[in-house]
């Protein structure tokens, strides 16, 4: 079912003008863009219906006297597919067509909605049914979120990405203050069932949305990763890309602490001398407007203080305002804290977002996106664990300002810790031709890659060339390079070998399609400290593990070297059982049987 997409295709623009700068345009600007005001309002309907069939799930539950673990569980299978799946849909969404892989994983959540409305009609529905189809739901948004984060750069370009990242954040929050409402009153009024049916009806015209979407997709000249091999990529990725690390770090602590806010303002409603199920409306409607309103001011703040310091400005004043709603009851001061709450979140979460979107190229968005959701929901699981324990023991309001004490003390202690500049035109893709394959038969997707360029550094430049070559090191690692290394010739002092080693042929052409501009200009730092007359020397070694042909037998006397013995299933100085080939015996001159070179 799913094809193949290329990497053109995540670089849509419909001009090749060059456009306003990211500060420079509207919050609103996005939905000037048809395909992306389509997409946001179906969303937007989609998040109302889901918002509301989380009450009607937790009422069918509660009234079928199914105890508050029951009713906790929605959340829990409501959560864990995200968790446990994201990063492999993230594999999937950055290898295949995204419009298609959100279309297959909305069909899913439509047919599970469609499952739990019928057995709702039919009087049909158990606490332990409802929580077994939300889960079999879930797994279809587990499909769908890497897919749909990961496509904003394909219905908006460049330059509003930032924009419609921020626009997609207020949906979702103004969702999540509205549709709990919604869901009150329809329940009062048509009950359960009907709500389950709203729900399918708002997906289906989502996914009528993302039907109509249509941009041009070209085909990939190299096959997709397989699903093991771009998990490992991911993860060689974020080890890396110190960009990915510091934002799931950040996110990760964040949600510990501002899971409090969400996990216990159920409880500081009913609590309060004038609580009620209203109320608890009122202070969803508080965050709800917060988030809205918030939203027209997250660019500028970005502009005069950075992504770093918005992050933990917006951290330090949330804590504050959960300090304020664990220490005070009156109903004045406790609304305008939650309006600042909203706004807080919104500016925190998006700009987490938008920090992945924009500063992660494509080739491994998705994938990092999923991470970047798996730290931050994480931490919301684990923290809304915590801060429900610590409420049973010392109170709501005494949990609510301990959360919002660590919040403010973890903001302060990260607060030198520097997100770049908001910028992705050095993030456009520079791919680099590939390299014309070996003239012997062999399988390119086996055995390993042992790539070599020559430098010739001159003694006054050796300084600059040690620390030109660090980002190279980690640019060649995190675009797939298993090992790095850097060899001076112990003749020709000037003389400098650096080698890598990709773990097979297509990974090594999968490394020249994911350069971008900002990669180009290191190797150019590198290579403009090369002082030969040519151009630095490229050699290309194939191991002999994806040759298709046996290679000559071992003399008494000779051993077989083999490729890295992490990765081989023999140890070093033995020959795999099933062969009885081996290199002849001037491994020197054999070696060159299996390379190629390039200047």
């Amino acid at each position: 079912m799913l094809q193949p997409v290329s990497r053109q295709s995540d670089l849509t623009l419909e001009s090749e003008q060059t456009p306003p700068r990211p500060a420079d345009v509207s919050t609103f600007a996005p939905l000037g863009v048809p395909a992306f005001r389509m997409i946001w309002i179906a969303n937007l309907f989609a998040n109302l219906g889901v918002w509301a069939q989380s009450v009607a799930a937790a009422w069918v539950v509660t009234s079928n006297d199914g105890g508050a673990v029951a009713v906790a569980m929605i959340q829990v299978a409501a959560a864990l597919p995200l968790v446990l799946m994201s990063i492999v849909t993230g594999v999937i969404a950055d290898n295949y067509d995204r419009r298609k892989v959100m279309l297959f994983g909305l069909g899913i959540e439509v047919l599970g909605g469609v499952f739990i409305t019928l057995i709702a009609f039919l009087n049909l529905l158990s606490p332990t049914l409802l929580i077994v189809s939300i889960l079999c739901v879930s797994i279809g948004g587990a499909i769908t979120t890497p897919a749909w984060q990961a496509a904003v750069n394909e219905q908006v370009p460049r330059n509003l990405v930032s924009s419609a990242v921020l626009l997609n954040s207020v949906n979702y929050n103004a969702a999540r203050a509205i549709g709990p409402a919604i869901g009150g009153l329809l329940l009062a009024a048509v009950g359960p069932a009907w709500i389950f049916l709203l729900n399918v009806f708002c997906f289906c015209g989502l996914i009528a949305a993302l039907w109509r979407w249509k941009r041009a997709v070209l085909p990939k000249s190299l096959p997709p990763e397989r699903i093991w091999e771009g998990v490992k990529a991911a993860l060689h990725f974020v080890q890396y890309s110190s960009v990915t690390r510091l934002v799931m770090m950040r996110s990760f602590i964040f949600g510990i602490s501002a899971s409090a806010l969400w996990a216990l303002l159920p409880l500081l409603a009913h609590q309060h001398p004038s609580g009620s199920a209203s109320l608890y409306g009122y202070m969803l409607g508080g965050l709800g407007i917060g988030a809205i309103a918030g939203s027209t001011l997250v660019n500028r703040a970005r502009q005069r203080v950075g992504s770093s310091r918005l992050i933990s400005f917006a951290a330090m004043t949330l804590g504050l305002v959960m300090l304020a709603l664990g220490g005070l009851d009156t109903l004045w001061v406790l609304f305008p804290a939650l309006v600042v709450g909203g706004s807080c979140w919104i500016a925190a979460v998006a700009s987490y977002n938008s920090s992945v979107q924009i500063l992660v190229p494509d080739w491994v968005k998705a994938r990092a996106l999923a991470l970047y959701q798996t730290a931050l929901y994480g931490g919301l699981t684990l923290g809304s664990l915590l801060w429900g324990q610590m409420a049973e023991g010392l109170g709501v309001q005494t949990a609510l300002m301990l959360a919002g004490a660590l919040l403010i003390v973890s903001a302060l202690l990260l607060l030198p810790s520097k997100l770049p500049e908001l910028d992705a035109s050095d993030l456009v893709e520079a791919p680099e031709a590939h390299t014309s394959r070996p003239d012997f038969d062999f399988n390119p997707a086996r055995g390993s890659v042992m790539v070599t360029v020559e430098y010739r550094i001159d003694s006054e430049h050796l300084r600059e060339f040690a620390r030109a070559v660090r980002p190279l090191r980690k640019l060649r690692l995190r675009n797939g390079a298993k090992r790095w290394s850097l060899y001076r010739d112990t003749v020709d002092r000037d003389l400098w070998q650096e080698v890598f080693l990709v773990p097979n042929w297509l990974q090594h052409l999968r490394m020249l399609d994911r350069l971008t501009l900002a990669d180009r200009a290191i190797i150019d730092r590198v290579t403009a400290l090369h002082s030969g007359p040519e151009a630095p020397h490229l050699r290309y070694g194939v191991s002999y593990r994806s040759s298709r042909h046996a290679l000559p037998a071992l003399t008494p006397n000779q051993t077989a070297p083999l490729d890295d013995p992490a990765t081989d299933a023999t140890s070093p100085g033995t020959y795999p059982p099933d062969t009885t080939a081996s290199w002849p015996s001037k491994t020197h001159d054999s070696g060159r049987n299996m390379t190629q070179d390039r200047t």
